[in-house]
């Protein structure tokens, strides 16, 4: 038995300081598009892993080789996907075939196990919000089968073995899980610390600025459409309406400044889902159909009664949905709104559009100051939107593809009445 649990105990530990290592090199954050260079890393990362849990294997069970290598195949696959999946299998299976003996192929096809039923059940774990739960039926299934193999082929197991190599095996498993969800959600809380002291920074300048820049403004407004009317200058005339439509544009970004320094405080409510966003299509729906752009809403069978500021939570979908409606400028815009998920405490609501999308760099620098992919644009909607759903105890996330268009996945809490 001591000889089990010493190089299990390595492995576990080996286990652990990858993730970290991973977690330091390419933070673990929700819904990330990986790169081919991210996959890459990954993959190499979790073949180390592997690979080192190799070097110390249980010994004692004449030639077969025993460790923890299937949990990092498993876990980069249903993490990273199938990329980084196939590189660690790669390096286990060359690394088995490499050390040799009777059972090297039995151990390159359980590696292979390990990352068939990871792939297959990738979308499942991927979609389930409580991990776990996922990764208690993929690693019950891979349980199942690889105790059937071993028993066929390597009938002098002690039955020992089966009870400290599988309970090691699952504690790894759901632990490294539940390190990585751990690391995901601080990861998240640090850039959202970040966040929010940029959004300070601004809020600070928006105070220092806004109201000193509004008054002269609205003077000289009045003054060209004073001038406007009387004057028989045809230049004046005919660029008057763009200075003004330019000193309203400004005014608006002074607004939109306001808003994030000093946004009203939210009167929060039992809404019904379905109510609001029917309110709010009829508020845009003009605006789609002058872009040529058609919103579609796949109503919830039940309905689902949320938390939050009514005029807030418009606002922020008016400019989401604006947003989407703009991004597939120049074709036939479509735009979907459907319900995604919901749990006890949240409902998740998505706003899809067919439009430009945008790249990982992109993504990562929407919503922060002064950054916008409009010609026109300042990137406060999406701060304001960021802002005024926080506000209510929700949360905004965005996922983007080049050519084939955005998600924008909202968050909101659910009133448990």
């Amino acid at each position: 038995m001591k000889d089990f649990l010493q190089p299990l105990f390595v492995n576990i530990a080996i286990v652990f300081s990858l993730t970290y290592i991973a977690n330091t090199l390419i933070p673990f954050m929700i819904r990330r598009e990986f790169t081919l260079r991210m996959k890459a890393i990954y993959g190499l990362i979790a073949s180390a892993c592997a690979l080192l849990c190799m070097i110390y294997p249980i010994q004692t069970l004449q030639d077969s080789v025993f460790d923890l290598r299937t949990v990092p195949i498993m876990v980069a696959t249903l993490y990273g996907g199938l990329i980084p999946g196939a590189i660690c299998t790669f390096f286990v299976g060359s690394a088995r075939l490499f050390i040799g003996g009777n059972f090297a192929m039995v151990g390159v096809g359980l590696a292979l196990l390990a990352f068939v039923i990871a792939a297959a059940y990738k979308g499942f774990f991927s979609e389930n919000k409580k991990k776990w739960q996922a990764g208690i039926v993929i690693s019950s299934i891979y349980t199942i089968i690889y105790m059937m193999i071993i028993h066929n082929r390597l009938s002098f197991l002690p039955a020992d073995f089966y009870w400290v190599y599988f309970i090691s095996f699952h504690i790894s498993f759901f632990s490294t899980i539940v390190l990585i969800e751990k690391l995901t959600t601080v990861n998240m809380r640090l850039e959202e610390t970040v966040y929010l002291d940029k959004l300070s920074v601004v809020g600070q300048m928006a105070a220092a600025i806004a109201h000193e820049v509004r008054n002269p403004m609205t003077t000289v407004r009045g003054l060209i459409q004073f001038l406007a009317k009387d004057t028989e200058d045809k230049k004046f005339k005919e660029f008057s309406p763009l200075i003004l439509e330019e000193l309203d544009r400004t005014n608006k970004i002074i607004t939109d400044y306001l808003t994030l320094v000093r946004p009203s405080a939210p009167e929060l409510t039992v809404l019904s889902l379905n109510e609001v966003i029917h309110d709010t299509l009829a508020l845009i729906a003009p605006y789609g159909a002058l872009h040529d752009a058609s919103i579609h809403y796949k109503e919830s069978e039940r309905s689902c009664q949320i938390v939050g500021d009514s005029q807030h939570i418009k606002q922020c979908l008016i400019n989401i949905i604006k947003n989407a409606i703009e991004a597939t400028e120049g074709k036939e815009g479509v735009i979907d709104i459907y319900k995604h998920s919901s749990s006890k405490n949240s409902v998740t609501l998505v706003i899809e559009d067919n439009g430009k999308g945008m790249t990982e760099e992109e993504l990562q620098t929407i919503g922060l100051p002064f950054y916008t992919t409009k010609t026109k644009g300042t990137g406060l909607g999406t701060m304001i939107i960021n802002r005024l759903i926080r506000d209510i105890g929700g949360r905004v996330q965005y996922e983007s593809k080049p050519l084939e268009g955005t998600r924008v996945l909202l968050t909101l809490p659910v009133s448990s009445s």
